[in-house]
């Protein structure tokens, strides 16, 4: 493993089966002696981009591996339906590094000499043939970030051991004969500051002063530019201790060398010094700042960040942390908000600001452990690698130690679950948590809740016009901003689109938007789209809420109830109601008054375009559920049509005792019913043109009529023979005189629209009806 991933067998080497053999033994070489089920050694194979056969690759992988390797199924073993491989040191390369590793630190403890503990450290090095599982890591698009993840453990540990040997070189031999080693770590890792310093004890003690300065100027520059923050005490101190000629002091700490004769520069002034610098413990949490830099042109929001500013000023009302939860749907703008927020505040919390995308929704990624996380909030106050324990309850507790009297401010922006946020809140009352997520995290406890929903459409207008200028066609800006239902992202990108084209204006960007279908792929710039950000949300559904989400994108342009969700996913309203929750808890589905969901127009357009979405089209399922809902309209009409005075005793009898129906006791309920699922059964009734539900359209249209207005059954909506339709809705293919009804009814609820001032029902109503007019007769 300490190199490309080899088996050998004596002095042959073995030829593993395949590339999925090859990653499998990885991720079991990497665990050793660990339980691995086949669900994690697929993700660990394929990422987030499992095939559907991917356990049964697994399974076809681990016998392979036993055909192919002799003696395997001593080693490769099976634990139930889970895979464990029990090697040692004389079968694993990684196994036997720990256990050198280990035995380091014993000697250590018990005292042992120096060149003994060299000796060992030079050992366990000299396995490695270069970086870890470099065939399996390096190139692989399909590679985990499990794998990596696992692989980065491994080069920390190397990277400790060679810090230490490097430490101990330093005081036992000249130490130009380790500058050269130390250069080739350093190349490897710019950062390291502790590397940086060992180089600069060994330049100075060789004489090197003005090389050992020019290295802080280096690293103290990158720090600067790349994570925005100073240099480490300790790392100040030997710069200090290079310019005061006091490095020999500083490294031996009083204790002669060891085989070793100091540099003359060094002699007098060091070796014959009695007060000696003593070696500073770990520096403690600084003002360090991760915040990555805010939005240039970051437009509107002020009511939500006025909200989060004075929450977060309000302070913690009891003994934890303040815990701020930005969430919404997927580019609507929440890290943009959360990050204006915090370089607002950074100011409140001394002690620290530190960002943290913990990859919740991103693409080939998983969700970021906690552990991992840790490790790097450690580092970023300046613990060494090799003083990070590898157990998540040691990282917990040192994290909480270093943090337990400071104010800092922590933004994890990303977060898939509750689970993730937990471990990582900082303790105290006097720090902040701002944590963004797709999800409603009401699980942590004493969260303030913070959400964002759709941009205003004076606030989109502003931004359009900061990315495109002023000079733009009002006509097309509005349309634009319509087509983008208020999400920034997806108006930042039509900018960008639009800005790409210089032969494009924009009306012609808004023509190509005007699909919705086609919208999604549309807005897209790079590798940025609104098609891709959304995806995520709805690939982490599970089944039962993504085909719930494909019935709702049958009727996208209306809000829906329990019980009109219940009739178009055919199930009771207690079991709708529960997955429309579960929906708006993952902001796929918005709220716009209590009881009613509905779905924002590029959500509608992107799961339209999902091979769910096909198949439920495919398998005839959008009939039966178009069918339920006017059915369910049908009697709820009915029953409003009676209680209003003008009772239809064809269509009441059969459908006022219809399964999943609310309760409508008086005219109020009547009308309120009617008029707030109005735009329901319209968009059902414009539904039913390709379909052919005719027969009970009509009787729909007429009862809509007759409850919006009180003008009844006759007054727009007469027949040739004045006779109305028999009412048989058996759903079958309608023939000339039942679409004639249909039309005929269309246009006059229409016009009962249109004096209600339903203007663009009225339109879309008129639009339907003239699609089924006969050419010659209806002209």
């Amino acid at each position: 493993m300490l190199g490309s991933v080899a088996v050998r067998c004596g002095d042959s080497s073995i030829r593993l089966p395949s590339t999925v053999a090859r990653r499998v033994l990885a991720v079991l070489m990497l665990s050793p002696g660990e339980v691995l089920s086949t669900p994690r050694l697929a993700k660990a194979v394929w990422g987030s981009c499992c095939p559907a056969t991917a356990s049964n690759q697994v399974r076809k992988a681990v016998a392979q591996l036993r055909q192919a390797i002799p003696g395997a199924g001593d080693y490769l073993l099976t634990d139930g339906p889970n895979y464990r491989l029990n090697v040692g040191a004389t079968e694993s390369d990684l196994v036997e590094f720990n256990q050198r590793r280990l035995r380091v630190r014993k000697l250590v403890e018990d005292g042992a000499d120096e060149p003994q503990v060299i000796r060992e450290l030079q050992a366990a090095l000299s396995l490695f043939r270069g970086q870890v599982a470099a065939d399996v890591v390096d190139g692989d698009e399909l590679e985990s970030g499990l794998i990596r993840a696992a692989v980065r453990v491994v080069e920390e540990r190397r990277l400790a051991v060679q810090k230490e040997l490097i430490a101990l070189r330093l005081r036992s031999s000249p130490p130009a004969l380790v500058i050269e080693d130390l250069r080739d770590l350093v190349a490897q890792h710019p950062l390291a500051e502790d590397l940086r310093a060992q180089l600069m004890l060994a330049l100075s003690l060789s004489g090197r002063q003005a090389d050992a300065l020019a290295e802080y100027a280096e690293i103290r520059t990158l720090l600067r530019d790349e994570l925005g923050i100073d240099p480490d005490h300790s790392l100040a101190q030997v710069h200090e201790a290079v310019l005061r000629g006091e490095t020999f002091a500083y490294l031996h700490a009083g204790a002669p060398p060891r085989h070793y004769e100091p540099h003359p520069a060094t002699t007098q002034h060091d070796a014959g010094r009695r007060h000696v610098a003593p070696r500073l413990p770990e520096a403690r949490a600084r003002a360090t700042c991760t915040l990555p830099h805010g939005l240039t042109d970051f437009v509107g929001r002020r009511e939500e960040l006025d909200a989060l500013l004075r929450t977060a000023r309000a302070g913690s009302r009891g003994s934890g942390p303040l815990l701020i939860c930005v969430d919404g749907m997927g580019g609507i703008g929440k890290t943009a908000l959360a990050l204006h927020a915090a370089h607002q505040l950074a100011q409140d919390y001394p002690d620290g600001q530190f960002y943290v995308d913990l990859h919740g929704f991103s693409p080939n990624e998983g969700p970021r452990e906690p552990a991992e996380v840790l490790q790097v909030l450690l580092r970023s106050l300046g613990t060494e690698a090799a003083n990070i324990p590898a157990e998540l309850d040691c990282r917990i507790a040192i994290w909480r130690a270093r943090l337990a009297d400071s104010r800092v401010l922590l933004l994890l922006d990303n977060a898939a679950s509750e689970a993730q946020v937990v471990p990582l809140l900082p303790p105290g009352n006097g720090s902040l948590a701002l944590v963004t997520s797709r999800r409603r995290l009401y699980g942590l406890d004493g969260t303030e809740p913070c959400p964002v929903s759709r941009m205003s459409a004076g606030d989109s207008r502003t931004l359009v016009q900061r990315l495109l200028g002023d000079e733009l066609d009002p006509e097309a800006t509005e349309r634009l901003i319509a087509h983008c239902g208020g999400l920034p992202l997806a108006l930042r990108l039509a900018a960008a689109k639009l800005r790409s084209r210089p032969t494009w204006t924009l009306s012609h960007l808004v023509e190509r938007l005007g699909d919705v279908r086609r919208r999604t792929f549309e807005l897209q710039a790079g590798d940025r789209s609104v098609r891709s950000v959304l995806r995520l949300s709805f690939d982490g559904l599970t089944e039962a809420q993504r085909h719930a989400l494909c019935v709702l994108a049958l009727v996208p342009d209306a809000s829906v109830d329990a019980y009109e969700a219940a009739a178009l996913l055919g199930t009771g309203s207690t079991e709708a109601e529960l997955l429309l929750e579960e929906l708006l808890d993952v902001n796929l589905l918005e709220q716009p008054c209590i009881g009613r969901y509905s779905l924002h127009v590029l959500v509608a357009g992107v799961t339209a375009g999902t091979e769910e979405f096909e198949q439920l089209l495919r398998s005839g399922e959008r009939r039966s559920a178009l069918r339920r809902l006017l059915d369910y309209h049908l009697a709820v009409s009915a029953r409003s049509r009676l209680l209003l005075g003008r009772p239809d005793d064809r269509t009441a009898a059969g459908h006022e005792t219809a399964p999943h129906l609310p309760e409508i006791n008086s005219r109020k309920e009547a009308t309120e019913i009617c008029e707030r699922e109005s735009p329901a059964m319209l968009a059902v009734l414009c539904g039913s043109r390709q379909e052919e539900f005719f027969g009970p359209a009509a009787q729909l249209a007429r009862n809509l009529r007759f409850v919006l207005t009180s003008e009844g059954c006759h007054v727009l909506g007469e027949v040739e023979n004045g006779e109305e339709d028999s009412g048989e809705y058996d759903g079958v293919a309608a023939g000339p005189r039942e679409t004639e009804v249909f039309r005929t009814e269309l246009l006059g609820l229409a016009a009962a629209c249109r004096r209600t001032g339903l203007s663009e029902q009225s339109e879309a109503l008129t639009a339907t009806a003239l699609s089924l007019a006969a050419p010659r007769r209806d002209r």
